[in-house]
C-alpha cells in the first residue's frame, strides 16, 4: 500500500495534482442484482451478486470517465476498492484530466443541489434515494455521523448563491436557498424505531456528478480537489489498506492465558472474502509506473543457491541501474535520457534483464522506429543517512545517459571519488537545496509526525548549513497534524497555522534530538522553543504526572478493601518503605492468578494519587500493557541491547535528560517479569 502511495505521487510530480475525487458504491437495489435472486433471498444472501454486478458497473463506469469522456480526456487514473461494515463493496477513484478544470466550470461537472422534478424525475428519484446526507444534528441526533453533539460530515452544509473555493483542499459548492430558486423535497427518515416525514434542501446533499448518478442509479460522490495539500490525504486513504480488528478467543472454564489473550487481525467482510475468491483487483490504475532501483557499485541484491553461488559471484544478474549504463553504451536515443524518462521509451524484460524499445505507442518525432508510451518510472526512495546512495539516486535524476557509475562521478572531465564530491561539482547541494527536495518529496507522501523524525535526522547527522531556512520552508508541513488536531477539538472554529502550533512543533522536534544526540535546537542552529513551566524536557515528565487524581481516588478507594490478607501485607510493608525513603529491593513473588497485578497496580495508583512519580516496566510488551501506564524496561531504561557481550553494560540515558529527571524524581519502580531479564 505504501508502494501504491508513492506511485501515485508520481503521477503528482509528472501532472500536478489530481482533478477529481469520486467515490463509487454499490446500490444493492440494482436491478442486476434483484432479478437472479430466489425467492426470499436478499443481497445479504448473495455477497457473490453483488461482487459480480459491482465490478461490471466499475468497468462500465471507468469506460464512461476514460473513454466515454464524461468529464474531459482523463490523462491518468487509479482506484482502490474497499467494504463497508455491512459489506457493501465501493471504490475510491482519483482522476487526472489533460484540461484542468477551471474553478469556473465547477458547476458544469458537479451538483449539490436538489434537481427540479419537474424537469428530471428520474435524477431527482436518484439523488432523493442515494446522495442525501442525514439528516443529522438536532433532526436526528442518533445518526451514525453525530459525535460529541455535531456532525464528522461538516453537515448541513452552508447554502451558497455561487461556487467558492475553500481552504482546506475542497470548494464550497453551490447550494442556493429555496428562496433563491433551490429546491425543497420531504423523506421518510428513520428515527429511533419509527420513521419520520422530514423536509429537506440543498445543504443536505452530497455532490455529485448529475450524468453519472442518471446512468448507473447509485451514491456516487464526485469532489473537486483545487489544492495541492488535499493530494497527500486523498492519496493515502485511497491506499490505506484493509481494517483491522481486536478479538480474543476464550472458552467456558478455561485459564485465562495474557499472552493468547488478544489477537491482532484482519478484518474480511463475506463480500471481500467473495471479491478475493473470484480474483477480482483491489487496486488499478493508468498508466503503469515501473519501479527502478538504486544501489552502489556491487551493493545491489542477489539471490544464489549452493549450486549456483560462483556463477552469481563472477557475473551477478543485471538490475535495472545496470541495465541502464549497458543501454547508454549501446542506444544513442537513450543517451539524451535521465534514469527515470527510460520506462516512457522502452520495457523491462525481467527474464534477460535487459530494457528493449517499445513495440507499441506513437511514433517519436526525428527518431524512426522509437515509440513512446504514457509509462512513467519511479526511482526507489533512499534514506539520507544512506550518503553515498542518496547522492547517486540525486545524480541519476539530474544526469542524462551516464554509462557507469564511474561516468555518473565525472565532472567536466574529473573523476571524483565520491558521489557528494559529484554533486557538489555540479551545484546540487549548496544552500541545502538538496535537503529541501528531499523535505518536498517526503512532505508529499509522509505524515508529519514521519517528517518531523525525517528532519531530526537532517539536523543531527546531515550537516544542514541553514537550518533556520529550511524550518521555515516546510514549518506548515511539520505542524500539519497538530493544526488537524486542534481543528477537531474545536470544529466550529476557522483555524489556521498559529506561533503556538509552530512552537509545539519545535518542542517535538527538540525532544527527538535531545533523545538522538543529546543536544537541544540552539546548538543545531534552530530557534528554542518556548515551553510551559519552563521544563525543557516537559515531554517525559508529563506523562509520569498528568495522571487524573480524581479517577485514582476512586480507584485506590474500590480496590484497597478488595485485598486478602498476603496481598495487604505486601502493599502495606512496600508502601511503608516509600514514605520512610528507605530505598532497597522488594521480590514479590506468588502463584500464576493470586493477583500480582492487581496489588502492583494498586500500589501505582496509591503513590501516584498523591502526585508523585511511579515508573512502571516489565520485560515483555504483553506484560507492560497490563500495567497502568506500563512500558518495556528496554524502552523506559534505555537497556543495552548487546548486555551478553558488554562487560560493564549501562543504561544509556544522558545526564540532564528527561529520562534522568523521571528517575531522579520517581518514588518506585516495579518490574513486572523481572525473572526473564538477562542476568546483568
Amino acid at each position: 500500500m505504501h508502494g501504491y502511495t508513492q506511485d501515485a505521487m508520481t503521477y503528482v510530480r509528472n501532472y500536478g495534482r489530481p482533478d477529481l475525487f469520486v467515490t463509487f458504491t454499490c446500490n444493492p437495489m440494482w436491478e442486476e442484482i434483484q432479478a437472479e435472486l430466489m425467492v426470499g433471498q436478499t443481497h445479504y444472501d448473495r455477497h457473490d451478486l453483488s461482487a459480480r454486478v459491482f465490478k461490471q458497473k466499475l468497468i462500465k463506469l471507468m469506460d464512461a470517465i476514460t473513454k466515454g469522456h464524461v468529464f474531459v480526456p482523463a490523462r491518468c487514473w487509479m482506484y482502490s476498492i474497499e467494504w463497508q461494515k455491512r459489506g457493501l463493496p465501493h471504490s475510491h477513484i482519483l482522476i487526472w484530466l489533460k484540461d484542468k478544470i477551471r474553478s469556473t466550470q465547477i458547476g458544469n461537472v458537479i451538483s449539490a443541489e436538489l434537481p427540479d422534478p419537474q424537469q428530471d424525475r428520474c435524477l431527482f428519484d436518484v439523488i432523493i434515494k442515494n446522495m442525501i446526507h442525514g439528516p443529522c444534528g438536532n433532526v436526528n441526533p442518533s445518526s451514525p455521523c453525530m459525535k460529541d453533539g455535531k456532525c464528522t460530515k461538516r453537515y448541513p452544509r452552508q447554502l451558497l448563491y455561487d461556487t467558492q473555493t475553500g481552504e482546506d483542499g475542497y470548494p464550497l459548492y453551490r447550494r442556493r436557498r429555496p428562496e433563491d430558486g433551490g429546491v425543497k423535497a420531504k423523506i421518510s427518515v428513520k428515527i429511533g424505531n419509527s420513521y419520520r416525514d422530514v423536509e429537506i434542501d440543498n445543504k443536505w446533499v452530497v455532490a455529485y456528478c448529475p450524468l453519472l448518478s442518471r446512468i448507473f442509479k447509485a451514491h456516487i460522490n464526485v469532489e473537486y480537489c483545487n489544492s495541492v495539500k488535499s493530494i497527500k490525504y486523498i492519496c493515502k486513504y485511497v491506499n490505506k489498506g484493509s481494517d483491522q480488528a481486536m478479538f480474543g478467543l476464550e472458552g467456558d472454564g478455561t485459564a485465562i492465558d495474557e499472552v493468547q489473550r488478544y489477537v491482532l487481525g484482519r478484518y474480511i467482510s463475506s463480500n471481500e472474502a467473495i471479491w478475493r475468491i473470484l480474483d477480482f483487483s483491489i487496486h488499478e490504475r493508468y498508466p503503469t509506473v515501473v519501479h527502478l532501483s538504486v544501489h552502489l557499485e556491487n551493493g545491489q541484491r542477489v539471490y544464489f543457491t549452493e549450486d549456483n553461488l560462483h556463477e552469481r559471484v563472477n557475473e551477478p544478474p543485471k538490475t535495472t541501474l545496470t541495465a541502464f549504463f549497458l543501454l547508454c553504451q549501446q542506444d544513442d536515443f537513450a543517451k539524451t535520457l535521465l534514469y527515470c524518462d527510460v520506462p516512457k521509451y522502452y520495457t523491462w524484460d525481467a527474464s534477460r534483464k535487459v530494457f528493449k524499445r517499445r513495440v507499441q505507442g506513437a511514433d517519436v518525432h526525428d527518431h524512426p522506429g522509437l515509440r513512446a508510451t504514457d509509462a512513467l518510472g519511479r526511482v526507489y526512495t533512499v534514506h539520507p543517512n544512506n550518503f553515498e546512495c542518496y547522492f547517486l539516486r540525486l545524480l541519476l535524476h539530474n544526469v542524462i545517459g551516464p554509462t557507469s557509475f564511474e561516468a555518473i562521478r565525472t565532472v567536466n572531465g574529473h573523476v571524483h571519488a565520491t558521489f557528494r564530491e559529484a554533486c557538489q561539482m555540479r551545484g546540487l547541494l549548496e544552500d541545502d537545496g538538496h535537503w529541501n527536495t528531499t523535505m518536498l518529496e517526503a512532505a508529499a507522501a509522509h505524515s508529519p509526525a514521519r517528517l518531523r523524525n525525517l528532519f531530526a535526522i537532517l539536523l543531527t547527522t546531515c550537516g544542514l548549513s541553514n537550518p533556520k531556512q529550511l524550518w521555515e520552508s516546510h514549518k506548515e508541513s511539520l505542524s500539519e497534524d497538530i493544526l488537524m488536531q486542534a481543528r477537531r477539538r474545536n470544529p466550529r472554529m476557522d483555524l489556521t497555522y498559529t506561533p503556538d502550533m509552530f512552537n509545539e512543533a519545535l518542542i517535538i522536534l527538540e525532544d527527538k534530538v535531545l533523545e538522538m544526540v543529546g543536544k537541544d535546537l540552539k546548538q543545531l542552529g534552530l530557534l528554542t522553543p518556548q515551553r510551559n513551566l519552563g521544563d525543557r524536557l516537559s515531554r517525559e515528565m508529563l506523562r509520569e504526572t498528568s495522571y487524573d487524581v480524581e479517577q485514582l481516588d476512586k480507584y485506590v478507594a474500590a480496590n484497597e478493601p478488595l485485598l486478602v490478607t498476603d496481598q495487604r501485607a505486601a502493599y502495606n510493608g512496600i508502601l511503608d518503605q516509600v514514605r520512610r525513603k528507605a530505598g532497597g529491593i522488594v521480590f514479590l513473588d506468588a502463584p500464576g492468578g493470586t493477583g500480582k497485578t492487581f496489588v502492583i497496580n494498586l500500589l501505582l495508583a496509591k503513590i501516584r494519587q498523591q502526585s508523585k512519580i511511579a515508573i512502571a516496566v516489565a520485560s515483555s510488551g504483553i506484560a507492560a500493557d497490563l500495567l497502568h501506564g506500563g512500558r518495556t524496561a528496554h524502552s523506559t531504561l534505555k537497556l543495552s541491547l548487546n548486555l551478553s557481550h558488554c562487560e560493564n553494560p549501562l543504561c544509556n540515558i544522558s545526564k540532564g535528560t528527561s529520562q534522568a529527571t523521571v528517575l531522579q524524581e520517581c518514588e518506585i519502580i516495579v518490574w513486572d517479569e523481572c525473572t526473564m531479564s538477562h542476568k546483568h
